[in-house]
């Protein structure tokens, strides 16, 4: 119980803003298949057992789409994790910090499987999303740049392509968490950058931001999907998630580095 309450209370303490944004897909060769405004609002009762999400999506043509969803602790707080009101099948993971994760419990057979990894900085946030289509092929990645301050933000750029590359050598030095299954969070232990995940993909999107995940995901492999947001040149932020050869989720680990 007080593990799923902490979880809860990681996610009200951090989140509960409206998120201005711009929200950009990709395909899986990294084109730019989308790009839209966007306006996550989050709302709750004084006692932040209940929550009010509003998404807003901006279009350039003037359409404007909304999707809203409720959840409260009592329902939607459950021992693996906040239970996602879109997907029975999605939990959210969320650290005293304020990064976060929504990501897929299982990976199954003919269903699409997705996960969304979030930083965050005081008053930004940066969301990135991998998604994968029944077959187990890479669908799309997606990119969201939010500021609680308003929109436009003076912390973002406004460019959406990848670019070709981006230096990550150095001695990055830092510490390492660990969110399991049952929500249990380990104690910091030092750790250093990890190099490329071999056999996968890597995509460097705008304002320091790169995602490493495969072309194909399958049960009976185990799985590394991990991304990380360069905040300056001395400060990098670095979330992954594991999933064993069961195609269990195993593990999500923030790491923490600087140079």
């Amino acid at each position: 119980m007080e593990l799923k309450a902490q979880n809860w209370k990681n996610l009200t303490a951090n989140h509960l803003y409206d998120w201005h944004g711009i929200w950009t897909k990709y395909s899986p060769q990294g084109e730019v298949t989308e790009s839209f405004r966007s306006l996550r609002s989050f709302q709750s009762n004084p006692q932040q057992t209940e929550i009010a999400q509003t998404n807003r999506y901006m279009y350039a043509d003037g359409t404007i789409e909304e999707k809203s969803w409720e959840y409260n602790f009592e329902s939607n707080s459950l021992l693996d994790g906040v239970f996602h009101p879109e997907s029975q099948w999605m939990r959210g993971l969320f650290f005293e910090s304020g990064h976060a994760a929504w990501v897929t419990m299982q990976l199954k057979i003919d269903s699409f499987f997705a996960v969304e990894l979030f930083f965050k900085d005081e008053e930004l946030r940066h969301s990135v999303g991998i998604v994968y289509d029944q077959q187990g092929a890479l669908f799309r990645t997606a990119n969201i740049r939010e500021d609680a301050t308003g929109f436009p933000s003076k912390h973002w750029s406004k460019e959406i392509e990848q670019v070709s590359q981006r230096n990550l050598s150095g001695n990055w030095q830092g510490t390492s968490v660990t969110i399991t299954p049952d929500l249990k969070i380990s104690e910091p232990v030092p750790t250093q950058l990890h190099p490329s995940w071999e056999g996968q993909n890597t995509f460097f999107l705008p304002d320091g931001v790169s995602i490493s995940c495969p072309d194909k995901v399958s049960v009976g492999t185990p799985l590394i999907l991990a991304a990380n947001w360069l905040v300056t040149d001395s400060k990098l932020q670095q979330l992954s998630v594991k999933y064993d050869e069961s195609g269990a989720f195993a593990a999500l680990t923030l790491e923490l580095l600087h140079i």
